[in-house]
């Protein structure tokens, strides 16, 4: 399905096509990432060259990857280095290879065949944005957005989701600004990565993203949600195989996040809430019988606040 704004394909027709490099990160999620790159294969984009880096998998990953699609470039790491620093390394390596823009793409995605396109031609449009992010709908619920970007408010603690569980139809139809958009699908202009550097290693799961495009608003880039790009995003695959680690990891990341980053009118009432919302989230796992998982959390975000920086 088609219905692109016809002036976008007359400014990609004006200008030469910029490389894009597409980065999947792959843990042990070798069906997930086959089906991944099959969707991207399929892509009606001219010029994009897809690396998987695979942190170490043991399920026969990268020897798939290299069977069913020879045309991926492929990086095996020595250790699972997490989300941040894992694709760090996708990120040296494409700009090393003359990437102009950067498609951070989780693994346990789908893509829809023009996502690229639109992207690329918006990113085309609008000099001014260093970071896009499309529609990102979900895989079982193929209509129902998962995520489309965040704003800041001036008197809440936290971000406001924008579109959360809405509807597909409900989109908006063009490009608008947001102050973050999640790293399941991020477009980023090299000249970001020039400018702030890439994802903070500290934040090895959650909230790396969101670090991502607050130090890149800080520094002047624009950040756009794209609606018409679409893709179905499998939510929290990696993380369901670790829940005490990832619970830890959240709740630190959430903590170091949101001290490193003011919101809303007082820090006080950001630490506040913060409390508040990790003692309901601790009271569900306890509710259901899992206790050790409420443990985790609230570790996590006292050593998040505290300003922890080693992964535990």
């Amino acid at each position: 399905m088609s219905g692109r704004p016809p002036w976008l394909g007359r400014v990609m027709q004006l200008v030469p096509y910029p490389l894009l490099y597409v980065i999947v990160l792959n843990w042990n999620l070798k069906e997930d990432t086959l089906e991944c790159l099959g969707s991207l294969f399929e892509s009606d984009f001219p010029s994009f060259r897809v690396l998987v880096v695979d942190n170490a998998s043991t399920d026969g990953s990268p020897e798939a990857v290299r069977t069913h699609f020879p045309r991926a470039e492929i990086l095996v790491n020595d250790e699972n280095l997490g989300f941040a620093a894992g694709n760090n390394i996708g990120i040296a390596y494409a700009l090393e290879h003359g990437a102009e823009y950067v498609l951070i793409l989780n693994n346990d995605t789908v893509v829809d065949r023009d996502l690229l396109t639109r992207l690329m031609e918006t990113a085309q449009a609008h000099p001014e944005a260093g970071i896009l992010g499309p529609a990102i709908l979900y895989y079982e619920d193929r209509n129902r957005v998962w995520h489309l970007g965040d704003r800041i408010h001036p008197l809440l603690p936290v971000p406001v989701s924008i579109c959360r569980n809405q509807r597909e139809g409900r989109l908006p139809r063009e490009p608008f600004s947001v102050d973050y958009v999640s790293g399941c699908g991020m477009l980023v202009k090299a000249e970001v990565f020039a400018t702030i550097g890439a994802f903070d290693a500290r934040y090895s799961l959650y909230y790396e993203d969101a670090d991502f495009c607050r130090r890149a608003r800080e520094a002047g880039f624009g950040i756009l949600a794209v609606p018409q790009a679409r893709m179905w995003h499998k939510v929290s695959r990696s993380a369901r195989r670790e829940l005490a680690l990832t619970r830890y990891q959240k709740g630190k990341n959430r903590a170091r996040f949101y001290r490193c980053h003011r919101h809303g009118p007082s820090p006080l009432l950001t630490t506040l809430y913060l409390a508040w919302s990790g003692l309901i989230i601790a009271a569900g796992d306890i509710l259901r019988g899992e206790a050790h998982l409420a443990g985790r959390y609230l570790a996590g975000l006292w050593d998040g606040y505290r300003g922890a920086s080693k992964s535990q």
